[in-house]
């Protein structure tokens, strides 16, 4: 009987370990969704909310993203996150982390990237204690050729107004 009792406590210690950690900051970011040309650089921002009884402490930060064509920083979350939040604090909305969208990547809409904080009630816990979602949408970028097609024929149009506006003597 008491090696059943061992057995179910040690089968049982990987779930109730890991539910001590999950979800206790939330992250709420202002956008889940940002547009970006190629080439550029796009920031979120977010509010941390923590949920647990006791204090967080916020020991670093991980991403994945749906594409190798987009690069998480996390700068921005390494400069203005706090150390620690107590319990049902919240700090923000700060910039938490920026996306590199790499030249050459095709228009479109991707998801499934997801940026995750570590952390937990000691300064040397590396559990992830929040996460959020977030997309990229990447938007076409006009070449050179087309803007200057643009502008000659503003230009173009805007002459032709106007001499058409002037009366003939």
């Amino acid at each position: 009987m008491r090696s059943l009792c061992l057995l179910v406590t040690l089968l049982a210690m990987p779930f109730v370990a890991s539910a001590a950690h999950a979800d206790s900051i939330q992250i709420t970011l202002t956008q889940t969704s940002q547009i970006g040309a190629a080439g550029t650089t796009i920031t979120f921002d977010a509010t941390l909310t923590n949920l647990s009884p006791g204090t967080i402490f916020l020991n670093g930060d991980s991403a994945t993203t749906s594409l190798p064509f987009l690069t998480v920083g996390d700068n921005p979350f390494l400069s203005n996150a706090p150390l620690s939040l107590a319990p049902g604090a919240s700090s923000g909305p700060f910039a938490l982390f920026n996306v590199f969208i790499a030249p050459g990547i095709p228009k479109g809409t991707f998801g499934s990237n997801n940026f995750s904080i570590l952390g937990g009630t000691t300064s040397g816990d590396f559990s992830t204690v929040g996460s959020s979602q977030f997309s990229v949408i990447v938007s076409p970028v006009p070449e050179p050729g087309t803007i200057g097609l643009l502008v000659t024929g503003a230009l173009g149009l805007g002459i032709w107004s106007r001499l058409r506006r002037r009366p003939v003597s």
